[in-house]
């Protein structure tokens, strides 16, 4: 058996649950992709933004850009993994900053990243270009056996811009056997 095989055999201690509104993955390579889909395996849990649908971050609340679930049925280390890209559209507004997070389970969420957006006019050339800066980032987290909610979350926090947006959100999930801690 190879290594890859036996490394999807010890994710069998857990069963893996999708959570999201997405609607489900085409069967079909050559099909038309929703907005964005979520699906879900013994080993894995996903949630992909495979278009340019984009989500408005407003200035205050939270925004969710993606969530999966995870039923863990022993404690084990789920490795939360994310991609996403954040624009202003707009010239006015910015500077602005948006924090990208990670909640576990409706908790207060857990900052992965600062994401800083200049202004919507950097020239290239003579070609019109919007500041948008990258919201990737990944997490392990020990867990206990149960049901757990992950949302992969970002909020503005400085700026006063009335267009910004996060494109693609994607995140995975994958858990791990838990190894015993070491101090």
């Amino acid at each position: 058996m190879n290594s890859l095989k036996a490394g999807l055999f010890a994710f069998a201690a857990a069963s893996l649950t999708i959570s999201a509104t997405a609607s489900a993955h085409p069967g079909h390579a050559d099909a038309e992709l929703p907005d964005s889909y979520a699906i879900s395996t013994p080993q894995i849990a996903f949630y992909n933004t495979p278009n340019r649908k984009h989500v408005l971050i407003n200035k205050g609340d939270p925004v969710t850009l993606g969530k999966v679930a995870v039923d863990l049925k022993t404690a084990s280390n789920v490795l939360v993994q994310f991609t996403s890209g954040l624009a202003t559209v707009t010239p006015e507004g910015c500077p602005c900053s948006v924090r990208v997070s990670i909640q576990f389970d409706g908790q207060d969420p857990i900052v992965i990243k600062r994401v800083n957006l200049g202004t919507a006019k950097t020239m290239i050339g003579d070609k019109y270009q919007v500041d948008r800066q990258s919201a990737d980032g990944s997490f392990v987290l020990p867990l206990p056996a149960g049901h757990h909610e992950i949302s992969l979350v970002v909020q503005r926090i400085e700026g006063d811009s009335e267009v910004l947006h996060a494109f693609y959100p994607n995140m995975q999930a994958l858990v791990f056997p838990a190894a015993p801690h070491k101090h």
